[in-house]
């Protein structure tokens, strides 16, 4: 779904969602051959996700709901206009950005929930601040649409007593934050956290950056005296990274810097050198159909290089991910067949729904075929995961490095009353050997630390070599 990144590595704050976009070849929406107009004020309550959706004119309305609850989403209306909702044989669809669209389901009204009992918000004159009916609304969205409680023996049920007196009815929203922290730091998804209606992050947690952050940068941060905060440190660690992997370089070719994000240079021995710093806002415009477009062009631009390259290397080592789309469309201009990647299924209230399989179509250029050694690392997340379990599936590719973060499931954005916005993973994705890597992140052959201090000072690149001595 269309949502805003919020990926802030370098301030140890580490907030990120996949999103997709159901998009033409060229980046234009997809039209069926027929599309019937859906009707005005008409209900629609989505297979999974949570919401209720009602037609207003050229809008859509998103309600959140649980078995027990009912609000208006202001940050998902009016977001989309009525026209991404199709009418299919079985009901509706809303193609809101995904790479399926959401089934819907007609109701001849609003639930009850939504009439009568419509929760106020910080948007109504006659609300008023409820830590114990904010705290329900999160707990009882987690239980209905996360994914993954069934692998960490998560039973909502049964923890809810031990969670719920954590609050009071005179608890602050700064207490509410500290119980959420403490929550989503026990759950460790990926995907979760906790904004203000300022957009500042008020709860987050991510465990492998958590444990990135503390052993290779804090840790190694105070045995040393030249740095007076370790965002200093930090920056200082990216930029000798950078500059060590580029000293790999052959002198005699430039190396290109495409667009912001892709870096492109040359090896000796005929091999190729390929980074994707992130999978979105390649351009102003900072949308996905531009997003494609610029990958179109930066391909095309590549390519004849690509060609006479005898391997390639690409490393994914800090990408946080972005869209899944344009990771699709990146992966397109490396294969020369339709490629079934893995499949998708979604957290609804018996179980998940059908899997979903994914499967990339070939660019209608000229791909790079050739054999792929893919660098990651536990920062490697969401969009860029999607990537590179698409070239797992691929002929010819060797990953190695660090197992990925987990976080490949979409993001699901949820509102609550007091204006704070928050999100989970509510989709289960498979990998082409129809296998779950959320949590352990996709394996590796070989490992390789990355941002390893020792190796920085030694002005090593060890994963880089190791991959080069792979393609020799």
């Amino acid at each position: 779904m269309k949502l805003t990144t919020a990926l802030f590595l370098t301030t140890y704050i580490f907030l990120s969602h996949s999103t997709f976009a159901n998009l033409g070849p060229k980046g234009e929406p997809k039209t069926s051959s027929i599309k019937q107009k859906v009707k005005n004020n008409s209900i629609w309550k989505t297979q999974g996700y949570g919401y209720i959706l009602e037609v207003k004119g050229s809008d859509i309305r998103f309600y959140d709901i649980t078995k027990s609850h009912c609000l208006i989403n202001y940050v998902e209306t009016n977001e989309y206009p009525s026209s991404d909702i199709s009418i299919t044989q079985d009901g509706a669809e809303l193609n809101w950005g995904t790479i399926h669209p959401v089934q819907l389901t007609q109701l001849e009204a609003l639930p009850a929930l939504c009439q009568k009992d419509l929760i106020t918000s910080i948007h109504d004159n006659n609300y008023v601040f409820s830590a114990p009916q904010v705290f329900d609304i999160f707990w009882f969205t987690f239980a209905e649409n996360f994914a993954f409680s069934k692998e960490l023996k998560w039973d909502w049920l049964a923890k809810y007593p031990l969670w719920r007196k954590k609050i009071s009815a005179q608890s602050s929203e700064d207490v509410l934050a500290n119980v959420f922290e403490e929550l989503l730091a026990e759950l460790g998804d990926a995907h979760a956290h906790v904004e203000s209606k300022e957009g500042r992050p008020m709860a987050w947690h991510n465990i492998k950056w958590t444990s990135f952050k503390k052993e290779r940068i804090e840790t190694p941060f105070t045995k040393q005296d030249e740095f007076s905060s370790p965002y200093e440190f930090h920056m200082d660690l990216n930029k000798k990274r950078a500059d060590i992997t580029s000293s790999y370089f052959i002198d005699d070719v430039k190396s290109q810097r495409l667009n912001g994000s892709f870096l492109l240079g040359h090896l000796p021995k005929g091999i190729s050198y390929l980074s994707i710093d992130d999978m979105s806002e390649f351009t102003e415009e900072e949308t996905v159909s531009a997003d494609l477009i610029t990958v179109d062009k930066v391909m095309k631009h590549i390519s004849p290089i690509l060609q006479k390259s005898k391997g390639l290397i690409i490393d994914l080592r800090w990408n946080s991910g972005g869209f899944d789309l344009v990771s699709n469309r990146i992966l397109s201009h490396f294969i020369n067949s339709p490629l079934y990647i893995g499949s998708k299924s979604t957290r609804i209230e018996n179980g998940f729904s059908q899997p979903r399989r994914v499967v990339i179509q070939p660019a209608n250029a000229e791909q790079y075929l050739g054999p792929i050694v893919v660098l990651t690392s536990g920062l490697t997340m969401s969009a860029a995961e999607i990537f590179l379990i698409g070239l797992a599936a691929r002929d010819k590719v060797t990953i190695i490095g660090e197992a990925s973060n987990g976080g490949f499931s979409d993001s699901l954005p949820k509102q609550l009353p007091n204006g704070w916005t928050f999100a989970l993973s509510n989709e289960r994705y498979l990998d082409f050997e129809n296998k779950n890597h959320e949590y352990s992140g996709y394996p590796v052959v070989q490992k390789h630390e990355y941002l390893n201090v020792q190796a920085l000072k030694e002005g090593k690149d060890y994963a880089l070599e190791s991959a080069m001595s792979l393609l020799q």
